[in-house]
């Protein structure tokens, strides 16, 4: 870096200056030191003071609540040199009037020099004040022997005090009816000193006794002091005060199961795994899950948990859970309870709890944390105190739905943990959203998701939200510093100890599921809400009216109903309370309703009836009931009398029943009415007061009675003629009425009504119905008719017994032909069966007419019993004898038992015999393609007669693969003669299975169809084939030498074959033709085989071939491994060539040449070159094998192959000389290490051209080598005492010398070199190049100076080297 050189003079204060000014880093401390100077100028207090008078206050702003004090301490020190005495006067003109101070002591005297004096003055704030009455007030003090004085300003400040109140306007006692609904107006009052926010809420108060106590003397009970329900941390407070409580409330369960369903919020930093390590380090095992999904919703949580086979569905009924956690997203809950995500969380939430409460779980509400810096895409959340509080408000309506749905719910207050340690941040004077607190700390680099100390504080907070235990001091094992871990325990216990306490928002502190929500502990049935629960924004010192809806069942009792109504701050977290009491007035009503009209009142009979009473009313009834006939119902045909004339202790909407006994005169007939009038009546005091009249009638109803009377005899019937009966009904009713006869339906009976179905039959008489009842003819013996009547809902019933008379019946079931075809010889049967339908047992016996004679008969059943219902099968077999005549017989076959019989009647045809027969000694025909196979089957005539035969040949296959020829396809033959039937078959082409396809012969009658016979054939084609197997007796030898053995072939087909046999490629001698039969071998068939002259060492192979002449295609062939033997020509395994006879090479030059390796055998052969020779140490040699590229001297090579070395050889020496090289070639092959050498290769280097000795001066002048090494020494050194000289500085120039030596200095250094052209190269330090082509590093020729030139021996290029 080129220094700074300034060209105009400088006076010494601006070099001194600029010393310091020239100097970035002086510039930066100096501009730091002055902006740190202003930025602790407003912390300094404002102050006026001689030198003399020193002032000092131990408090410089005093920051008090309304109505307290404070003393502060003035500090007075005399700087001056004698005694003095000072007056202290206070200027109060810049604070508000609720301020007050006073100086105790107005003058303080005899301050010695340099020593101080303490002073007190009082500073007072009255009630009522507000943070805007903050200020200042000065303190001066006064020397007034001089008139010295010195000045101090104090500062002072309202400290923000949360205080809500709410009043009744007017009486706390509010009078109501059942049923009724009325509007009941309060005011909220803000009592503290900051503008504030409350919300109202509604509890019950069962305990009234300090109320009526306050209400007697004439107070309205109104505690909204806030000392009551004061939720500060006044640990040593009294009343209901949570204090500084530590969970000592808490249950410490042994073991507790939480599932969590979030987003990144809870993903990040495995927040499950804290909670379980937080838990777990408390002696509780927990288990803890979660399923999560970034930027995930509740109502997409509760999709998933309504999705059957989803992870959450799954998750959440899969396990026995004790909580489950769910957590919106982080700007949802903030939003307008409006606003449509808003609404859609609301409902989700309570979805949500349904599902977790099915489950046997309760809900907790995750309640998240404000953004770091708030969120700037929405304006109502541009801070974090404002983007938390909504926060709060959202989580809270969550859990009031989720209660009203009778769901438990509790909430985790974590971002009020996260508020906590925000306000300790700001508490400090510290800025919350710059980073070095714990506050910033929190949040990762987004400002909105935790580290893993917000994190931690979550899970702290749970652990203290579930377990009730504290925080602080657990040896969980997550990584953070002690220090802050502790930090974070504390807030997270301070929260949910202190700062929540009483909320109702953990599980260990409230019972029953109702926690949140207005009205939520009300009684069922009554409704007692606010109409605005919030009151927004009131003013310190403000009020505002809201007005409270109260709704009392119209079932609720007469009492005193107290609720406490509250209200709480929702920046101060503190509440207040006030009760009231509704009193339900007592309203006695009943209601009376006669419902008994199906009670059945009959003429001269009594019958037990009732009214129905129902307490309308709010109140218990004693009753008095008093029954009568109304007077305008003038004579009554019923007399009435109460069962009891009182109902004592009715309770309201309870149901009682006045029991009546009514009794009817007996000669009044259906027709008739009677009225009663029943009254209820109550006391009150000292009157009766009647509360219901009922008047109700009663209709007389009709007496029913009649009879059925049938035939005196049992009915005697044939089943299927039947006879007619007459059934008689006796009318013992009190009215006339018409009847109708039912007839039953009777098993095995069939009965009509010969008459009309309905009679009209009067009171005291007998009317007549004529039925007629038929049998079942398959049945016998006693059965019962049954008849019955109904009249009026009274049922007469009747049986009469029938007796069925037994009848004989008996059905033959013929077979489907009424023929029987019997052949000469043989038999034929034929079945039929005997059925008995009629009712009584038979035994019958068979006789047959009309039989040939040379035609038997037998009976499988001669003599058939049967019995009512059964049935037999008889089997009748005809025999016909040998010589039966052919013919038709009509036959008769009569069953009989006494005079009862049946007959059926059929022909017997006697019929000629027809039968034929195929055989054939063999089943199984091969198919050749060359020839035709042939096969004689045998056809028997085995009939009675002569006839004609068809011959037919069929088979399933699909397949076309022969020729067949039959003869003769037709022909006669008389009785037992027998033809012959030929079969040629040939294959017309191949591809048939080898196992053959099965042909069918039949052979069938042309007269009848259904005589024939078949044989089955199987044609299987030919098949060739043979295996060769091959012996060696001989199988190594080298190039020239011969291999040789034997040679059997088996024939592996199914038929005999000639094959021809054959070596492959190679003349072994064996050229032969050979007959076998299937499934035998040839001979041993001997070969002979020379080895090639150029053969390679190693196995080779020999192919012998067999081919089939049944099946040409059919080639088989088989190898047989011979070894050749490696050889090589004399001792030398390789030979070694090079491609130039002769090298030369100058100073500092190489050159190259190539040798190639030739293999000289028939084996691998690999090998080493190394060389020696004569002065080898004058040139350095260089390998380079070709085939690759390769930098070696390593060379393989398979048989008679060659490979080409590049051989680079350098000179090693400066002077001329001449060497000679031989190169050896170390190698092995065959089991054979040898070595073998080249010729020798002269290699002649030429040195460099000598120096003259001496200078050659003009004028023929000679100078030696001596004299002139001595005259350039001396010139040098006149030189260099001439440089020293002109170099040595003047004094008055040494700054501007040395800085011109600076310039000239970097500038030389700033000097560039000149690009290279093309190859173009420098020599570096150690006199050597780089070639721009090859890369390679070469030496130049000695002596040669740049610019010159010169050809690289590596890559042929010319090389310019340059200065």
């Amino acid at each position: 870096m080129m220094r700074e050189v300034l060209s105009l003079p400088k006076s010494l204060e601006q070099r001194r200056f600029g010393r310091f000014m020239s100097s970035r880093a002086g510039r930066a401390v100096f501009c730091v030191l002055t902006l740190m100077a202003m930025s602790l100028t407003p912390l300094v207090v404002p102050a006026s003071a001689h030198s003399s008078i020193l002032l000092s206050v131990d408090v410089q702003h005093a920051v008090l609540e309304p109505g307290q004090s404070m003393n502060i301490t003035l500090s007075i020190e005399n700087n001056g040199s004698s005694i003095e005495s000072y007056n202290i006067t206070i200027d109060d003109t810049g604070l508000a009037t609720p301020w007050t101070v006073l100086p105790v002591d107005e003058t303080v005297d005899n301050v010695f020099p340099t020593w101080s004096k303490n002073t007190t003055l009082v500073v007072r704030l009255a009630e009522g004040a507000t943070v805007a009455d903050s200020g200042s007030f000065t303190v001066n003090v006064s020397e007034p022997d001089n008139g010295l004085s010195s000045t101090l300003t104090v500062l002072v400040s309202v400290a923000p005090a949360y205080h809500p109140s709410l009043s009744v306007s007017g009486s706390p006692l509010i009078t109501m009816a059942a049923g009724g609904s009325t509007n009941v107006s309060f005011v909220g009052h803000n009592l503290g000193t900051v503008t504030d926010t409350f919300l109202l809420d509604v509890e019950v108060q069962p305990d009234l006794a300090a109320w009526w106590a306050n209400h007697t003397n004439g107070t309205s009970g109104n505690n909204s002091g806030g000392s009551g329900n004061s939720s500060d941390n006044n640990s040593g407070g009294s009343g209901n005060s949570s204090g500084n409580s530590t969970g000592s409330n808490g249950t410490n369960t042994s073991s507790v199961s939480i599932l969590m369903m979030g987003n990144s919020y809870t993903s990040a930093n495995n927040l499950a795994s804290l909670v379980e390590g937080v838990l777990d380090a408390d002696n509780i095992n927990a288990t803890v899950s979660s399923v999560n999904g970034g930027g995930m919703k509740l109502p997409q949580h509760w999709s998933n948990v309504n999705t059957s086979g989803n992870q959450w569905n799954t998750t959440l009924r899969g396990s026995a859970w004790n909580y489950v956690v769910l957590q919106d997203q982080s700007q949802v809950p903030s939003f307008p309870s409006t606003n449509s995500m808003w609404q859609d969380s609301k409902n989700a939430s309570v979805l949500l709890s349904d599902a977790i409460a099915d489950e046997g779980a309760e809900t907790v509400m995750f309640m998240t944390w404000g953004y770091r810096d708030g969120d700037s895409l929405n304006a109502f959340n541009n801070n974090f105190t404002s983007m938390q509080a909504r926060l709060t408000e959202g989580y809270t309506r969550y859990a009031e739905n989720i209660s009203s749905a009778g769901n438990a719910v509790w909430i985790a207050p974590v971002g009020l943990a996260y508020k906590s340690v925000h306000d300790s941040v700001v508490a400090d004077g510290d800025d919350p959203t710059l980073s070095g607190n714990l506050f910033y700390d929190l949040y990762t680099s987004d400002g909105s998701h935790p580290s893993l100390s917000g994190s931690y504080l979550a899970a702290c907070v749970f652990h203290s939200t579930l377990s009730g235990e504290t925080c602080v001091g657990s040896n969980d094992t997550i990584s953070l510093n002690a220090s802050v871990k502790l930090a974070l325990q504390q807030a997270a216990d301070d929260t949910v100890f202190n700062q929540t306490a009483g909320m109702s928002y953990y599980p260990w502190e409230a019972s029953g599921t109702a926690a949140f929500g207005l009205g939520s502990s009300v009684p069922s049935g009554w409704n007692i809400q606010w109409q605005e629960d919030e009151l927004s924004n009131i003013p310190a010192g403000g009020s505002a009216t809201t007005t409270l809806s109260i709704t009392v069942p119209a079932d609720a009792a007469p009492d005193f109903y107290g609720y406490r109504l509250t209200i709480g701050s929702t920046n101060g977290n503190i509440t207040s309370s006030t009760v009231i009491v509704v009193e339900v007035e007592a309203e006695p009503s009943v209601a009376t309703a006669f419902l008994r009209q199906n009670d059945v009142f009959l003429p001269g009979e009594s019958t037990l009836t009732g009214v129905q009473v129902t307490n309308t009313g709010n109140t218990p009834l004693d009753l008095t009931w008093s029954l009568s006939h109304p007077p305008s119902s003038g004579a009554s045909s019923c007399i009435g009398s109460l069962v009891s004339a009182q109902t004592n202790g009715l309770q309201p909407n309870a149901i009682d029943e006045v029991g009546i006994m009514v009794d009817v005169d007996e000669s009044v007939d259906s027709s008739s009415q009677c009225w009663f009038r029943l009254t209820a009546s109550h006391n009150e005091g000292e009157s009766v007061v009647v509360l219901d009249v009922l008047d109700f009638m009663i209709n007389i109803d009709e007496a029913v009675n009649f009879s059925l009377v049938g035939p005196l005899a049992i009915v005697d019937i044939v089943p299927s003629i039947g006879a007619n009966y007459e059934v008689r009904l006796t009318n013992h009713g009190s009215d006339e009425a018409t009847f109708f006869l039912d007839v039953s339906e009777s098993s095995g009976l069939d009965t009509v009504l010969v008459s009309a179905s309905g009679i009209t039959v009067a009171a005291g008489e007998v009317g007549t119905w004529t039925v007629n009842t038929k049998g079942d003819t398959a049945l016998s013996g006693m059965l019962q008719q049954t008849f019955s009547s109904t009249y009026n809902g009274e049922t007469a019933s009747l049986s009469v017994p029938i007796n069925l008379l037994e009848v004989d019946g008996v059905e033959l079931l013929p077979p489907s032909e009424d023929r029987v075809l019997v052949t000469p010889g043989s038999s034929t049967s034929m079945a039929i069966t005997l059925r008995n339908i009629g009712t009584s047992n038979v035994s019958l016996s068979p006789s047959l007419s009309g039989l040939p004679s040379d035609v038997d008969v037998a009976y499988d059943v001669l003599e058939v019993e049967l019995n009512h219902g059964s049935e037999q099968v008889v089997v009748i077999t005809f025999n016909a004898a040998t010589g039966a005549t052919p013919g038709t017989s009509a036959i008769s076959l009569v069953y009989q038992d006494g005079a009862f019989s049946i007959a059926y009647n059929f022909d017997v045809v006697v019929v000629d015999r027809e039968e034929v027969s195929v055989n054939s000694v063999q089943h199984l025909l091969f198919a050749s393609p060359s020839s035709v196979s042939s096969l004689n089957i045998d056809v028997t005539n085995l009939g009675t007669s002569s006839d004609v035969y068809v011959v037919e040949w069929t088979t399933q296959s699909q397949g076309d693969w022969f020729d067949f020829t039959l003869t003769p396809t037709t022909f006669q033959l008389t009785s037992g003669s027998t033809q012959q039937v030929s079969i040629g078959v040939q294959e017309r082409s191949a591809g048939a299975p080898d196992n053959g396809v099965v042909y069918t012969l039949r052979v069938v009658s042309t007269s009848n169809a259904a005589v024939s016979d078949t044989v089955n054939l199987t044609i299987q084609p030919v098949m060739a084939g043979a295996n060769l197997t091959v012996l060696a007796d001989v199988g190594e030898a080298k190039p020239g030498g011969s291999v040789y053995g034997s040679l059997i072939l088996t024939n592996t087909g199914n038929t005999e074959d000639t094959f021809s046999i054959t070596t492959v490629g190679t003349d072994c001698g064996l050229d032969v033709t050979v007959t076998v039969a299937p499934g035998l071998s040839t001979e041993a068939l001997g070969w002979s085989c020379v080895v090639a002259n150029d053969a390679a060492a190693g196995p080779s192979a020999l192919s012998f071939r067999a081919v089939s002449s049944v099946r040409s295609n059919v080639v088989v062939e088989q190898s047989e491994l011979y070894t050749v033997e490696a050889a090589w020509p004399g001792d030398s395994l390789v030979a070694l060539s090079f491609a130039d006879g002769r090298l030369s090479l100058g100073v500092d030059s190489s050159t190259s040449t190539v040798l190639t390796v030739s293999n000289l055998g028939n084996a691998e052969v690999s090998g080493t070159l190394d060389a020696f020779g004569k002065d080898t140490g004058l040139v350095i040699l260089e390998w380079t094998r070709m085939s690759d590229d390769s930098a070696t001297n390593d060379f393989t090579l398979t048989s008679g192959s060659s490979v080409d070395f590049l051989l680079t050889i350098t000179s090693n020496t400066a002077r001329t000389a001449s060497s000679e090289v031989v190169v050896r070639a170390t190698s092995s092959g065959g089991g054979v290490l040898t070595t073998d050498e080249s010729v020798p290769l002269p290699i002649t280097l030429e040195g460099p051209a000598l120096p003259p000795n001496g200078l050659a001066l003009p004028l023929g002048v000679k100078v030696s080598q001596s004299a002139a090494l001595g005259v350039m020494g001396a010139g040098w050194l006149l030189a260099i005492v001439a440089i020293q000289l002109l170099r040595r500085p003047s004094r008055n120039s040494d700054e501007s010398t040395e800085e011109e030596s600076e310039e000239d200095d970097d500038e030389s250094e700033e000097k560039e070199l000149p690009e290279l052209g093309y190859n173009e190269c420098r020599l570096d330090g150690e006199s050597k190049v780089s070639c721009p082509s090859c890369e390679a590093r070469l030496g130049v020729p000695r002596g040669s100076v740049p610019p010159f030139r010169f050809n690289c021996p590596q890559c042929g290029e010319k090389i310019r080297v340059v200065e």
